[in-house]
């Protein structure tokens, strides 16, 4: 009983919890394109389409895999030896929605440098772009390992691979919050309200690179403790969609950061709408304060739009 705990029950836990990261998704995508993508080019509302298609593809797999080794396979132990084909391939799944997020937090890393900070608008995106690819490489490696070499204890021997894939991936997370959360502690102009956004601006970015970079190394210190066991995997299974989310929340916040940002200090319904972080805060005084910090989001987004109209 307890190593079937250690196993398909770790393994059924985490796929529920990357359902209900699912239809979070599903909800947020929803959101997205009914209202909050007007503002985008067509090459961004795409990409934005094909990570939720992503994200579907792999929750399919995903409960592929519990019902081969739940149902199909019932009472037939040995089948817990050799991963399936949906897991494994969920794996490149994950690493293509991963490095797809990553590589947008380094733009939004780039945009919030500015001109004043040449060094840092090039050094910080590249490396959070290697590491991306670091992760990328080696976890889509393992995955193709697993397909040759058919049993989790064969994969024990090329473990290297996803040690350096959960360990670039805790670096990449914790590089990217801690990049946003300066350059915005560095924007603040001292004017009561619009610090008041930039400080829960950098509430939102602590808590989301925090909540994928203890993700990963869940994942990693689970597969170092327990390599024959499914922990790991469990966990592996939410991280792609905390991702997803974290973008798309992002996306999804820009309506009511604006309405904050132009609110009457005695309008206390606007003070209390909910934020998240930034994509284009109007011409008021605070706004242009902050400059090029708070427009970053519109100038990417836009240049997807000329490129695709190109």
């Amino acid at each position: 009983m307890t190593e079937l705990d250690g196993t398909l029950g770790a393994a059924f836990l985490g796929c529920l919890a990357a359902a209900i990261l699912y239809g979070v998704t599903s909800v947020q995508t929803f959101l997205y394109f009914q209202g909050h993508s007007s503002q985008d080019g067509l090459f961004f509302k795409i990409a934005i389409f094909g990570l939720w298609a992503v994200d579907t593809i792999h929750i399919a797999f995903t409960a592929h895999g519990m019902y081969y080794y739940l149902v199909t396979s019932f009472g037939m132990f040995e089948v817990l030896l050799a991963p399936t084909w949906s897991l494994l391939a969920g794996v490149y799944l994950t690493n293509i929605s991963d490095i797809i997020v990553r590589c947008f937090f380094a733009m939004r890393v780039y945009l919030l440098c500015g001109r004043s900070r040449p060094i840092l608008r090039v050094f910080l995106p590249m490396v959070i772009i290697v590491l991306a690819l670091i992760v990328f490489i080696n976890g889509n490696a393992f995955a193709s390992k697993g397909f040759v070499l058919k049993t989790f204890a064969k994969l024990n021997d090329v473990s290297f691979f996803l040690y350096t894939s959960f360990a670039a991936a805790v670096v990449a997370d914790t590089l990217v919050a801690l990049s946003l959360c300066t350059l915005l502690f560095n924007s603040r102009t001292g004017i009561k309200r619009t610090d008041s956004v930039v400080t829960v601006i950098m509430a939102f970015i602590i808590n989301t690179g925090l909540l994928t970079s203890v993700c990963a190394m869940g994942c990693l210190v689970t597969y170092a403790i327990w390599p024959t066991k499914f922990i790991f995997i469990g966990l592996y299974f939410a991280l792609s969609k905390l991702y997803v989310n974290s973008l798309l929340a992002s996306l999804n916040a820009r309506a009511s950061l604006r309405i904050r940002d132009q609110a009457d200090p005695t309008n206390f319904e606007a003070a209390a709408t909910p934020i998240v972080f930034p994509t284009r805060m109007t011409n008021t005084s605070a706004s242009t304060a902050m400059g090029d910090n708070v427009k970053e989001m519109d100038t990417f987004q836009n240049s997807g739009s000329s490129r695709s109209s190109s």
